[in-house]
């Protein structure tokens, strides 16, 4: 927890509670939860918290760079706690995520005159296709 702590301050977002439950709920999960699935996770610890609270708090997290929102184009968004550089797999059709880590030079390098003037601060890079589940003949055909 003396980690987290640290991760918050480092940061200069106030340490509570509250965002160290979220934080914590994160850093443990590798499945890329919704915003639901923390708020479900921390109320068995604080039964007291809103969702409302927990929304905000992944949105503190994400603008100070702590936590990544995954939002693959479908109805709800999902976090990372791994804001390393990696690839995100996401299934088209049970919109799955796994992370796929990897060096650095998956990602593309861009010289200053193609950014023109543009400071990236964070790359993604997302492969669509089908997980292993939904290749299962009994999961139905291809779509």
């Amino acid at each position: 927890m003396e980690n987290l702590v640290q991760k918050l301050r480092a940061h200069r977002i106030a340490v509570t509670p509250q965002r160290l439950a979220v934080l914590a709920s994160l850093e443990q999960r590798q499945d890329h939860p919704s915003a639901e699935k923390i708020y479900q996770e921390v109320r068995r610890q604080l039964p007291a918290i809103s969702f409302n609270t927990v929304y905000k708090t992944l949105e503190v997290l994400c603008q100070k760079g702590l936590v990544t929102k995954v939002n693959p184009l479908h109805k709800v968004a999902r976090y990372d706690g791994e804001t390393g550089r990696h690839i995100h797999l996401v299934c088209r059709r049970c919109h799955g995520i796994a992370d796929l880590p990897r060096q650095s030079e998956a990602f593309p390098s861009f010289t200053p005159e193609e950014l023109h003037g543009f400071r990236v601060e964070y790359q993604s890079l997302t492969l669509w296709g089908l997980c292993p589940r939904c290749q299962e003949p009994e999961n139905g055909k291809e779509r």
